[in-house]
């Protein structure tokens, strides 16, 4: 697998899906030691199984980028904010990743020398939407959201949850940002911005920001860092089985292609 440095590479695992006893014992030959503790320290089945996908799926895929690893040799560490990095010394290329998951479905992006995040949600999730918006969105997003006619709201308040998520992904901070830090806005024709708060000390030019619907239960958003602002960037899609099966997808982008001004 050949990505460039103006490429975003998505890759989608419905783990539901995933069910070959044999596939999934050699899932678990590629995890590692601490790997495989965490997996079983998941009370729920769903969850060791998407656990474990979701590490196979990892490894895997990596390897198709840097054939001199194999899945099993991978190695990660956590930045001080907890989230993954590779540390192989025998990386040669600038792979980046990172990984979500929702029910039913996990969320690969691969990039390379870019810091990129990338945030699934599963929208039939209940949940008090408006208390939750009230709380960690910016005050003109939560205006922005009261405005539109009811049966618009929660769509909306997943595009801004979504976002949110994907941008302290891809810092590598996480929750130590403060989520209404900054504030997105979205045109008429689609067009998503971002605007931050001084204190955020971050500048709206250096992000590109998308949203893709890949069914009508899911919700992702996905946000890069570039500060080269010539560059352009391409999305491309596959449906994998890790270990098995690879197929190239076409999924809609939810309001089109949306970058960042």
């Amino acid at each position: 697998m050949i990505i460039s440095a103006g490429e975003v590479h998505l890759w989608f695992a419905y783990d539901d899906t995933i069910k070959d006893a044999q596939l999934l014992v050699q899932y678990l030959s590629v995890l590692n030691e601490a790997e495989r503790a965490q997996q079983q320290r998941f009370h729920f089945e769903k969850h060791r199984h998407q656990y474990l996908i979701t590490r196979a799926l990892a490894r895997s895929v990596l390897s198709m980028y840097v054939k001199n690893i194999v899945p099993e040799q991978w190695e990660f560490e956590k930045n001080d904010y907890g989230k993954p990095f590779i540390s192989n010394s025998a990386l040669t290329i600038p792979i980046r990743f990172n990984l979500s998951h929702a029910d039913e479905l996990i969320v690969m992006a691969v990039t390379l020398d870019q810091e990129v995040g990338v945030d699934v949600e599963y929208l039939p999730r209940a949940g008090k939407m408006l208390d939750i918006a009230s709380s960690f969105f910016s005050p003109a997003e939560v205006q922005q959201l009261l405005s539109l006619p009811l049966e618009k709201q929660m769509n909306r308040f997943y595009d801004l949850w979504t976002l949110k998520e994907a941008y302290i992904k891809a810092c590598g901070m996480g929750l130590s940002i403060p989520l209404d830090h900054f504030s997105y806005s979205f045109s008429p024709q689609g067009k998503i911005t971002i605007d931050f708060k001084p204190e955020r000390n971050d500048q709206p030019e250096f992000w590109r920001f998308w949203q893709i619907q890949p069914n009508a239960i899911h919700k992702i958003s996905l946000a890069l860092k570039s500060e080269n602002l010539n560059n352009t960037f391409s999305i491309s899609m596959r449906e994998v089985i890790p270990l098995s099966r690879v197929i190239d997808v076409n999924y809609s982008l939810a309001s089109g292609s949306i970058i960042s001004e």
